[in-house]
């Protein structure tokens, strides 16, 4: 005995509409997929790309992160090496007035004249040493500031004292801390050791280019010295500025070096930054050329099917026994 199963038309047209709606599906994926050019949107479309991919983001913006830090650097030295630059320039104007002013030809008011170009000079060192970044940090304050100004140089008042030169009452303290940053693999100091480029009062030993200034100055206004008393001044003077001078020309062939090591430190952290960007893009990109053609297939199947559903909606037993 045969069993005759009744498969209703109801249930027929379900299953079609099902069907035409998962081809509809997989036709809107693949659609997506061409707009945004990614196999991988989302982890449930493949965990294991997902993840890795995830992972190559995380090295790309610890990268980027170093990147930004080395750059910010950059703008810091070439900050310091330009003021340096204008240091180089006044302390050359100022050998020269101080070479000018043992002139024995000139007369006191000529003299005071070099003194007071000299005091100018002074002021804009100071303001130079005590420049700042774009965060507000001093470029040459070392490791850190100890005052509470901010600045690593400071013109104090002094109660003074009578030197071979005169009598001393100016002064400009350092409130920085010695030393400076280490540069690492990835990143360059963005400070200077501000003390051993402009001196220091406290360093035994050393002088200032403030003190070497005050003494020129000082020279130059005091009318007691004898033409040999200051042509000693001047040229003790002139001995500590061309100490001060060789030490900015040694920070500025530091500052050369740095910027040459950013140079290669920024071409060796692109050459990392596009090995996992060309990482990340094996694992998540969409191949276009496969991914067109099933496009295409999928969408002639899809056609294929509402055509083939509507010739079949329109059929019924009426017509059948027609």
């Amino acid at each position: 005995m045969s069993t005759v199963y009744r498969v209703a038309t109801a249930y027929s047209y379900d299953s079609t509409i099902g069907r035409l709606q998962r081809r509809q599906a997989e036709l809107a994926e693949a659609q997506d997929q061409l707009s945004s050019g990614k196999r991988v949107r989302r982890i449930s479309d493949d965990p294991a790309a997902a993840a890795l991919a995830e992972r190559e983001q995380a090295r790309m913006q610890r990268i980027q992160s170093d990147q930004r830090a080395l750059e910010a650097a950059r703008r810091n030295l070439e900050l310091a090496e330009s003021t340096l630059a204008d240091v180089g320039d006044l302390y050359h104007r100022a050998k020269e007035l101080i070479v000018q002013g043992g002139n024995g030809a000139l007369n006191a008011s000529d003299r005071a004249t070099i003194a007071q170009e000299l005091d100018g000079i002074r002021e804009r060192l100071l303001a130079l040493a005590n420049t700042q970044d774009t965060l507000g940090r001093p470029l040459f304050m070392g490791l850190g500031i100890t005052g509470t100004q901010g600045k690593p140089f400071i013109d104090t008042p002094s109660v003074g004292s009578t030197e071979t030169y005169g009598f001393d009452d100016r002064q400009v303290d350092w409130q920085g801390m010695a030393g400076g940053p280490a540069a690492t693999e990835t990143t360059l100091p963005h400070t200077m050791d501000g003390q051993r480029i402009f001196g220091s009062t406290t360093a035994p030993g050393d002088n200032s280019i403030w003190e070497t200034l005050d003494r020129a100055i000082i020279a130059l206004n005091n009318t007691a010295l004898t033409p040999s008393q200051l042509s000693g001044e001047l040229g003790t003077a002139l001995g500590y500025l061309d100490q001060r001078l060789d030490a900015v020309l040694a920070a500025r062939g530091q500052l050369g070096d740095w910027l040459n090591r950013a140079d290669a430190m920024q071409a060796a952290l692109k050459a990392r930054e596009d090995y996992h960007i060309e990482q990340q893009s094996e694992l998540t990109d969409l191949d276009m050329v496969a991914a067109i053609s099933r496009f295409q297939t999928l969408q002639l199947g899809y056609q294929a099917g509402l055509s083939a559903y509507s010739q079949v909606q329109r059929l019924s037993l009426f017509q059948y026994l027609a």
